[in-house]
């Protein structure tokens, strides 16, 4: 990432404890032309969700890893994924989101905020990050 990421979620929805094989998923929001590649170009797979919404994740061409995903096709925004990154540890979630369905064998932190599903953007991330975020069209995101 060649900036910091405008919010980071633990997300335990289905969708993502599915795709990763574990209880959830991290996910740094980002501007897609904010992720610098170091090898390879990645490809896109496209998945089905329950909005019937697209969502594209692209992965690793080599080994298929996820690497970020794009929800609703936006290509401005990604939600990349916080865990194949070389200093993971830099991006902790902000928040943790649906947790209606968090594996109970999982212990959210006390100091991070937690939803049952999502959360109001305008109360949660911080005024730069909205900034940004604005930058991009949040109508057209369909967020926020």
């Amino acid at each position: 990432m060649s900036s910091d990421p405008l919010f980071v979620h633990g997300c335990h929805c289905r969708d993502c404890q599915k795709q990763t094989g574990g209880p959830f998923a991290v996910n740094a929001l980002i501007e897609r032309d904010r992720i610098t590649l170091t090898a390879g170009e990645p490809v896109r797979t496209q998945q089905t969700t329950d909005s019937g919404r697209p969502h594209d994740i692209w992965r690793c061409p080599d080994c298929l890893t996820a690497l970020w995903s794009d929800y609703g096709r936006r290509e401005v925004l990604a939600f990349l994924r916080v865990m194949t990154l070389d200093a993971p540890d830099a991006c902790p979630p902000d928040v943790h989101i649906f947790t209606r369905t968090k594996a109970p064998f999982i212990d959210l932190p006390g100091d991070v905020r937690a939803f049952d599903v999502f959360y109001s953007m305008q109360a949660e991330w911080p005024a730069a990050a909205l900034a940004r975020f604005d930058a991009l069209g949040t109508r057209r995101l369909g967020m926020g």
